[in-house]
């Protein structure tokens, strides 16, 4: 287990580092045999398509200033394609209604063997994401979830619809789900006191990234 664990928001100019960081986990978590080559190519693949995403909250944890897990939310422009709608051809203004908030949630990872204690760097940055769309009264919150997540995320009290059929996806088999806003409103009220807890800490500057391999 790691310890020594702090939230920090990570500006997109470290979008890179975030990268980095979930491509390795999921070849870790999944041990997916890959090449170099095949690496680089999604990293700059994913690097590019987080960029377009700048109006993003990117939370990282971190141990003695290496990443040992993250998540990012936005809120969908007019002009803006979210990964769920390119991986799964879905049409996600067609399941909201009018005007409402939608939000995507991704690049959520968290280190092997960081969190055995209760899934508290799993707990926090999903509230902390989750906080975000809150905010937005009645948003809704899209995502592209591991099959096995998506089983951890329902325990946790989020009411969690998949809208679509699993497909392969960095590793893992995928599958594309909707969050509706009155079904994170339970897990957010009873995590209140770890939320605000992290929260006292975001505003600190993010230390320099040591970058494992």
């Amino acid at each position: 287990m790691i310890h020594n664990i702090e939230y920090y928001t990570m500006c997109h100019e470290n979008v890179d580092e975030l990268i980095h960081f979930v491509i390795n986990e999921n070849h870790l978590h999944h041990r997916e045999v890959v090449t170099a080559e095949q690496i680089n190519s999604t990293r700059q693949l994913l690097c590019a398509e987080e960029k377009q995403y700048f109006n993003s909250h990117i939370f990282v944890a971190m141990s003695h200033n290496i990443i040992c897990g993250s998540i990012r939310i936005f809120q969908k422009t007019a002009t803006q394609i979210l990964p769920i709608e390119k991986i799964f051809n879905i049409n996600v203004e067609a399941l909201v209604n009018a005007g409402a908030p939608i939000y995507h949630i991704g690049r959520f990872a968290v280190s092997q063997g960081a969190d055995k204690r209760g899934f508290h760097i799993f707990k926090t940055l999903i509230a902390l994401a989750l906080q975000v769309a809150q905010q937005g009264q009645g948003g809704i919150v899209f995502a592209e979830c591991d099959v096995k997540l998506l089983r951890t995320i329902r325990l946790l009290g989020i009411e969690a619809e998949a809208i679509g059929k699993p497909t392969l996806y960095l590793g893992s088999e995928t599958v594309p789900i909707k969050l509706p806003w009155a079904g994170y409103q339970i897990f957010l009220n009873k995590n209140k006191d770890l939320l605000f807890s992290e929260l006292r800490i975001l505003s600190q500057d993010l230390p320099d990234i040591n970058v494992s391999p």
